[in-house]
């Protein structure tokens, strides 16, 4: 540029003036191919550390102990999706600006120091400038941050709880009520966003402001120079206009901070959840399946959450194969908690958990669930279609004349039949077009397919009328080769299996079957007669 101004257009070199204007052209067409090339790194590295760190988080999510969704919401735990795109884009920006920004800068601020001294010592002048900006606001960016986080993750579970039980408010002409507890917390969200921007703004105005000063201090410098006869006129804007190819990645490099200061609280928060051991970790004995097979033995087992008082009580208890064994007990008598602990969704407090004398915490916990299989209270259905619900987690082996058969069992064949694709149906989310009863059912016929020799119902039949239950219950019980444990309210299952125990404040307070108990006029009688 410098001897554009001097010497071409003074000179009138037209032809020396084409050649240039296409050389420019090149330039800039090679430019815009850098900026091209470093947006699509960016995108390729962005998508790179999101399998890295997205998928690594839902893996290891998978692998948590129940212990953590028990103390957990689900916004939460979604919310840290939203913090792991924070480390992704500071991440990116980070490698991109190492690699590229710090370059350009070296390279050009070279160009500069051999351009004019004077003029690039006045350059760096603004670093400390920018220093001293950064560092100002470093404090404020990690308190901002990490209060607009925690409120989106509030807000995010309270929209997640509401669409969740949405049956409940409606049945509750609870609407308003509902929507002002949101209103008020995405208020919240925005007043902590606002200040957080303000900050960023601030920042960004006193950056915009040194910038502009600089431009405005080199041209008033320079133009004495031109006056002193130290440099020419072309000299000057050429520094000028190189001056942006330096300014401009070296504010890529500054405006970092607040990136990597989200990416920061981000990781932080992340790591919360990172930090808690995943359940499969241990290194367990190596055992078959069939080495489980046998009596299976509770021995002075006691259990509490947290701190609390404990729900379970000096349990001792042989189940032995094969067996059909009813629980019963009134609501929170610790019935649930029981059977949970035999799946290892928990841990004894004290005492121990066998299978064929093997300690559970021995126990490889796939092998152990592939062995015991728990069917829970509420029936959950995935979206997709009901074949897929019904094959999910079954054994390898597994036939059509196998899946009719479990249906059939289920007592679901002739529901699933009359749907307009039969098994090919589509469900959505917790299969919202079946009853409660029909979503028993088919977790029934899910848990009969899986490879599973122990069965646990967890209150699974009380969706269904008396009729269909009893059926349901015979279909069950003709099932010999495997161990079966009801939970009951309804007592008329308890009349039908080989042993029933009664729980009390966490404590077995009877143990018999049916008319031995019955003749005991104990604890069980009075629920019975109740």
């Amino acid at each position: 540029m410098a001897v554009l101004i001097d010497n071409y257009i003074p000179n009138s070199l037209n032809n020396t003036l084409a050649i240039v204007a296409s050389g420019l052209l090149i330039l800039y067409v090679f430019n815009s191919m850098f900026n091209y090339a470093r947006d699509f790194l960016l995108t390729i590295l962005g998508q790179r550390l999101s399998i890295e760190i997205i998928l690594g988080y839902i893996k290891h999510i998978f692998e948590l102990p129940m212990e953590f969704f028990a103390t957990r919401k689900t916004g939460e735990i979604v919310s840290r999706f939203n913090d792991a795109s924070k480390i992704i884009d500071a991440l990116a920006s980070t490698v991109i600006s190492m690699f590229l920004d710090v370059g350009i800068v070296v390279i050009m601020g070279s160009v500069l120091a051999i351009q004019n001294r004077t003029l690039f010592l006045i350059t760096l002048g603004c670093l400390p400038l920018y220093l001293l900006i950064v560092v100002a606001f470093t404090k404020s960016f990690e308190k901002l941050n990490n209060k607009q986080m925690e409120s989106n993750a509030v807000l995010s579970s309270s929209i997640i709880e509401d669409i969740q039980g949405i049956e409940t408010i409606k049945a509750l002409n609870s609407e308003h009520e509902r929507y002002q507890k949101i209103d008020g917390q995405f208020v919240d969200f925005l007043r902590k966003s606002l200040d957080y921007t303000k900050i960023d703004i601030l920042q960004q105005a006193l950056k915009t402001f040194v910038h502009l000063a600089l431009n405005v201090i080199i041209l008033w410098i320079g133009a004495q120079l031109v006056m002193k006869n130290e440099i020419s006129l072309g000299q000057l804007m050429a520094y000028n206009a190189l001056l942006a190819y330096f300014t401009d990645p070296l504010q890529n490099i500054i405006n970092l901070q607040p990136k990597l200061q989200s990416a920061q609280v981000a990781n932080n928060r992340l790591n919360e959840v990172f930090l808690v051991k995943g359940e499969f970790n241990a290194k367990k004995h190596k055992l078959l399946a069939d080495q489980l097979a046998g009596v299976i033995t509770f021995k002075d087992v006691s259990y509490c959450y947290g701190y609390g008082q404990n729900v379970l009580e000096g349990i001792n208890l042989t189940i032995k194969e094969h067996e059909k064994l009813t629980i019963v007990g009134m609501s929170g008598s610790g019935k649930s908690t029981l059977v949970k602990l035999l799946v290892n969704f928990f841990e004894p407090t004290t005492g121990s958990i066998t299978f064929n004398e093997h300690q559970i915490k021995n126990i490889d916990k796939h092998l152990l669930r592939s062995y015991i299989n728990y069917v829970p209270q509420t029936p959950y259905v995935f979206s997709g279609t009901i074949m897929e619900n019904l094959t999910l987690g079954n054994r390898s082996d597994v036939t059509e004349k196998d899946i009719f058969k479990a249906c059939q069992l289920a007592m679901i064949t002739e529901d699933i039949e009359k749907m307009p694709l039969q098994y090919d149906t589509v469900l959505d989310e917790n299969g919202g077009i079946l009853s409660g009863g029909q979503k028993q059912r088919i977790t029934i016929a899910r848990a009969i397919l899986s490879p599973a020799k122990v069965l646990i119902f967890d209150e699974s039949t009380s969706g269904l009328d008396a009729i269909t239950e009893k059926k349901l219950i015979d279909n069950l019980m003709s099932l010999e080769d495997r161990t079966i444990i009801f939970i009951a309210h309804r007592l008329a299952i308890a009349k039908r299996t080989d042993n029933v125990l009664v729980l009390d404040k966490g404590r077995i307070v009877e143990q018999g079957d049916h008319q031995t108990l019955m003749n005991k006029n104990g604890y069980y009688a009075s629920l019975v007669n109740s």
